[in-house]
């Protein structure tokens, strides 16, 4: 899990003080004071969401870091090194964003910070995955778990309903719009893996209840829905019913590539002159609306990490795996350049592999803990 800690702890220093470029001129400030004074006066749902975010973003770290630590130590030494770990990384990023233009330090951004360090050290302590095991039940395994909570989290983020009536008919009135018959498909491929994913991650889940998040999300502020979701649904269901238990890897993993394809290449309206590509990994996604870059980077994940898990449960290994989904990815943003509005770039490669190496890590410590 150290590989894990190192690993989370360089992806919040990438994307807190991304595009680092730091402006030390002007006007001399204690950063200190900066920070100190900067409680938000204004409390509303953008605060909430961005609370959810800061507490989300330091959930990994928190658990990977109390996983980290020796169990010779007590337990309330270990969640107490992980609160005052989090708290520090916390503060040092949002005392270098002062000196970054663009990005504002907040004291409340520490706070949620170090909440999330927390809650992520006491799940990892609830979650006793080796005393399940020996109590019979079992064994919980880590990769479709991640996977789980991913698909799950692109569903339903930000997580705060609002329930009326006019948000509901708005939500009803929108499910027609933008209709694609190719996201269909696309949305079928995701719901057939994420119910495969869901049948081992949750041995005792039925796995179409995943799609009760399509109703929930009809009241989740600021998320719409579409009627090719819905169908797509409608479509993994009738799969999962009609096909048995040994195909079901096989088709997911076909369905999977099938749709990462038409994805990248639809509408296949090509032009003779290419875009730039922009070779920065995660920076179209940092310069984009906070919440829709959040959706979008977790749907990735989701996606690019399923498609590595399903051909490394078809018998090929980590490495590869993570080579092949890499290396389609950027085989298809080159081809990207040729088409008008989409933005080439290395951020799939490298979230792909990302997920690579953390599917692979949780694979060796649960083998280790003796649960694979």
């Amino acid at each position: 899990m150290r590989r894990i800690l190192i690993l989370t702890t360089v992806l919040i220093v990438y994307g807190s003080l991304y595009p680092w470029r730091f402006e030390f001129a002007g006007p001399a400030r204690n950063p200190l004071l900066v920070l100190l004074n900067s409680w938000p006066s204004v409390w509303d749902r953008f605060a909430f969401r961005d609370a959810i975010i800061n507490l989300l973003l330091y959930l990994p770290f928190g658990a990977a870091a109390l996983c980290a630590m020796s169990r010779r130590f007590p337990r309330g030494f270990r969640i107490a090194s992980v609160l005052v770990g989090g708290m520090a990384l916390s503060c040092a990023m949002e005392l270098l964003q002062v000196y970054l233009p663009g990005r504002v330090c907040s004291l409340f951004d520490v706070l949620c910070n170090t909440a999330g360090a927390g809650t992520g050290a006491a799940l990892a302590l609830t979650i006793d995955i080796p005393q399940w095991n020996r109590q019979g039940n079992h064994p919980m395994q880590p990769g479709p778990l991640l996977l789980l909570s991913a698909f799950v989290s692109y569903q339903l983020y930000p997580f705060f309903p609002v329930v009326s009536l006019h948000r509901l008919q708005i939500a009803v009135e929108q499910l027609t719009a933008n209709f694609s018959p190719i996201e269909v498909w696309c949305c079928g491929a995701e719901w057939f893996t994420a119910m495969l994913v869901a049948g081992l991650a949750i041995r005792r889940l039925p796995p179409p209840v995943l799609l009760l998040c399509l109703p929930i999300r009809l009241v989740v502020v600021e998320r719409t829905e579409a009627l090719h979701e819905v169908l797509g649904g409608v479509l993994a269901v009738v799969a999962w019913l009609a096909v048995r238990d040994r195909r079901r890897l096989r088709i997911a993993l076909w369905s999977m590539a099938s749709a990462l394809l038409l994805r990248e290449l639809a509408p296949f309206h090509f032009s003779s002159s290419a875009a730039p590509f922009h070779w920065i990994p995660f920076g179209p996604t940092f310069e984009s609306e906070r919440q829709t870059a959040v959706v979008i980077l977790i749907h990735k994940a989701f996606d690019y990490g399923a498609s590595v898990w399903l051909l490394t449960e078809n018998g090929i290994s980590y490495a590869r795996s993570g080579a092949i989904v890499a290396i389609g990815l950027v085989l298809l943003e080159a081809v990207q350049c040729y088409l008008p509005g989409r933005t080439p770039e290395t951020t799939d490669a490298v979230l792909a592999s990302l997920m690579t190496l953390i599917l692979w890590i949780l694979e060796n410590f649960s083998r280790r803990r003796g649960l694979a």
